[in-house]
């Protein structure tokens, strides 16, 4: 008879440890993050020549308005070209619903928050995608490019499960300072969450 109820007490154990964990929906809206906070980088220390360069080699005329194709392999070849490099916290920030820094974001967007309250937790790096070509670095190396250093706090998740924002930092050293704050806001379509402008 012990047995019987030692199951279900370890089951609702389980459940409880688990219920500040971070979930499915937020890791996917992490990941998007962590692929939008880095991606403009990439074409900032570009020089003139290195551009004109690239553009003979792939045979695009920098004289005409370029396509997306045309940008996107630009931006891929200075990818390869150089090692980007970027840190990451391995916690997430809590969220607060309630605090100065989200509510008017979560008004104009009329988002009703899921959870009002969030709390930091480390995150599971191995679910975090990074873009291809840059690394993830405990310092930066001497031949990199170092893109900056992130810290993001936990998504807060519409009740409808079709909107979101997410708090971040971007420092621009590994030691944290000199960070700029930011939002980015989202929408899910097409059970995808996508960047909203």
């Amino acid at each position: 008879m012990k047995k019987i109820y030692t199951i279900p007490a370890l089951f609702l154990l389980l459940i409880s440890c688990n219920s500040d964990g971070v979930s499915k929906d937020e890791y996917a809206l992490l990941n998007e993050s962590v692929s939008e906070i880095l991606k403009p980088y990439g074409m900032t220390h570009l020089s003139q020549d290195e551009m004109n360069e690239i553009a003979a080699n792939n045979g695009i005329d920098l004289n005409q308005t370029m396509s997306e194709k045309d940008a996107k392999i630009i931006e891929d070849a200075i990818k390869m070209r150089r090692k980007f490099e970027f840190a990451i916290s391995d916690s997430i920030e809590s969220s607060s619903a309630s605090s100065n820094v989200y509510r008017s974001l979560l008004e104009l967007d009329s988002i009703v928050p899921a959870k009002e309250n969030l709390k930091a937790t480390t995150l599971d790096l191995t679910k975090i995608r990074f873009p291809e070509n840059y690394e993830k670095v405990e310092k930066p190396s001497e031949n990199g490019e170092f893109l900056g250093k992130i810290t993001l706090s936990r998504p807060i998740i519409d009740k409808s499960g079709e909107k979101a924002i997410i708090y971040y930092q971007k420092c621009k050293n590994i030691t944290g300072n000199d960070c700029m704050p930011r939002f980015i806001r989202f929408r899910k379509i097409h059970n995808e969450w996508v960047k909203r402008s």
